[in-house]
């Protein structure tokens, strides 16, 4: 079992708002969120004993509203490559596409997640 923590400016709450008439920015929240854990989920299973936490932490010399979530996987070295234990997940999200203005501060230029300018990956040793 390896620990890894995601860090990013993209609001990924997880709301369980499944449909938009309910509440359209808790739902665009939850897509986000399902969004991350999919793309966790291509080449492992994650478990998670938390939700995303949000916290404000200076990013890029500037304080910034983010979104904190640790994890878990199944099986050691799932995403190494080249010595880096989190080096196949920081490639998988790369491109991947997320929706602005739920209640994330930060501003962006393009809607999809690119390491590290709007997401960082850490692998933790527990």
């Amino acid at each position: 079992m390896q620990w890894f923590r995601i860090t990013t400016l993209v609001d990924i709450t997880r709301t369980q708002v499944f449909k938009e008439h309910i509440n359209p920015l808790k739902k665009k929240q939850q897509d986000n969120y399902n969004t991350l854990h999919q793309t966790l989920e291509m080449r492992a299973i994650i478990f998670s004993e938390k939700d995303p936490i949000r916290k404000i932490l200076e990013w890029n010399g500037k304080k910034e509203l983010t979104w904190i979530w640790e994890f878990y996987t199944e099986r050691d070295d799932i995403f190494l490559k080249d010595n880096d234990p989190s080096a196949l997940l920081k490639q998988d999200l790369e491109y991947v596409p997320f929706i602005k203005d739920c209640e994330d501060t930060a501003k962006f230029k393009n809607c999809f997640f690119s390491v590290p300018s709007n997401i960082k990956v850490e692998f933790i040793s527990r």
